[in-house]
């Protein structure tokens, strides 16, 4: 809150030296100086013999007159520079509402095909479900976006599979704007489930189960692979639309944390420089550790860091927020900063409309969730198998409303 605050007083002090009431106030400033005994003397005129005359009373009136006029050629000109900036204001809020509705619309689907688990009842292509008395209704004005942490070494250090990374994290941002909130879940890595097969020559070779985080090294290490991750995931949450995605390298994780200033966390386990329970200040290099590390040789591993991920998303969300609502430039440098590091999808329209629904909408509420899983070992790996009950009322509570039979 202080850096708040501190931009708060920048920007009303700034406010307060273009004041129109101190603009309006010069001609009376100018008027009180011209009656001063001193500039009596600078409208003296200076004769070719030297001797000085003063303006006779005749002078003194057109003298007067000249600064009436004058004084009201600097209120037109105020209220024309007036008149100018309401135009420039009105111009600027109709490209932003062009902007906004734009990216609304571009972000809404056309009609899906729902899919539910085979002992729930689902009709009008998933639009109802019935589950355990209760009747649902999709909402199909929520909006959904997809984050991945892209790691390109740990493919190659644990299955050996493709050359192009795994998407080490993965998160779902449901935005629903009619009730002001925005629910992120969290999609462990190791979690089995369909993903689509290419060949080295790019060539479609059907679909296998297997951790969703190889779904990102099937593809190109850029935009392909971020779509093949998306239709993962898309057939994990029983085929919701999700159609924007936007994918950070790991490497970039210092420059993310460090373009608002670090991140401030508290440790949920010990593990290399952290110890549990302990706060820290994360800058540069430690951010990435804190995210990143994991002990190799524990079968829950994964979902340890995974929480330490969500407690440094949580943090950094906030402050990022914080810091937006005192300096609308905030989002850009954020966006600059992890540039060389990322990919997305997301056009002007777009971030126009997120940036408003999820920023600068004060009313607006995050829920942290975790898709709640079992953990298995296969092989020198991890799997992790989807409690499908307590998913399933996770998905109905995030993108489904109960309504009356």
């Amino acid at each position: 809150m202080a850096d708040t605050e501190k931009n708060e007083k920048v920007v009303s002090g700034e406010f307060q030296e273009i004041n129109s009431d101190d603009l309006n106030n010069e001609p009376e400033a100018i008027n009180s100086a011209n009656n001063s005994g001193d500039n009596r003397e600078a409208i003296k005129i200076i004769t070719s013999s030297g001797h000085s005359h003063h303006h006779s009373s005749r002078g003194g009136k057109r003298s007067k007159r000249h600064r009436r006029k004058n004084k009201k050629v600097l209120k037109r000109v105020l209220i024309i520079i007036g008149i100018l900036l309401l135009l420039a204001a009105a111009i600027a809020a109709c490209g932003f509402a062009v902007l906004y509705n734009s990216g609304k619309n571009e972000l809404k689907h056309d009609a899906v095909k729902i899919e539910a688990p085979e002992k729930v009842e689902s009709v009008d292509d998933g639009k109802y479900v019935y589950y355990k008395g209760g009747k649902y209704k999709f909402n199909p004005d929520i909006m959904n976006l997809l984050f991945i942490g892209i790691d390109e070494n740990n493919g190659n250090e644990t299955d050996g599979i493709g050359n192009n990374g795994q998407s080490d994290v993965l998160a779902i941002a449901a935005i629903n704007s009619e009730k002001s909130k925005v629910t992120i879940i969290n999609i462990p890595r190791d979690i089995m489930t369909d993903v689509k097969v290419f060949s080295p020559s790019g060539g479609y070779s059907g679909t296998e189960k297997m951790q969703i985080a190889l779904s990102f090294a099937y593809g190109d290490g850029g935009d392909t692979s971020c779509v093949n991750t998306m239709a993962a995931v898309r057939s994990l949450f029983y085929n919701i639309p999700i159609s924007s995605y936007f994918a950070l390298k790991m490497e970039g994780v210092p420059e993310l944390n460090d373009s608002i200033g670090g991140v401030d966390v508290k440790s949920t386990e010990t593990i290399r420089i952290f110890e549990k329970g302990e706060k820290y200040h994360l800058e540069g290099s430690d951010a990435l550790l804190f995210v990143r590390a994991r002990d190799m040789y524990t079968v829950d591993a994964n979902l340890k860091r995974n929480l330490r991920q969500r407690v440094y998303l949580n943090a950094f969300i906030k402050k990022f927020v914080n810091k937006t609502k005192g300096d609308i430039g905030v989002p850009i440098s954020v966006f600059n900063a992890t540039k060389p590091f990322s990919f997305t999808n997301l056009n002007a329209n777009k971030i126009t409309y997120l940036a408003t629904e999820f920023i600068l909408n004060k009313d607006m509420k995050i829920e942290m969730k975790s898709i709640p899983v079992t953990v298995e070992k296969k092989g020198e790996n991890a799997a992790n198998y989807v409690k499908e009950d307590e998913f399933y009322e996770m998905f109905l509570d995030t993108f489904y409303d109960k309504v009356d039979k």
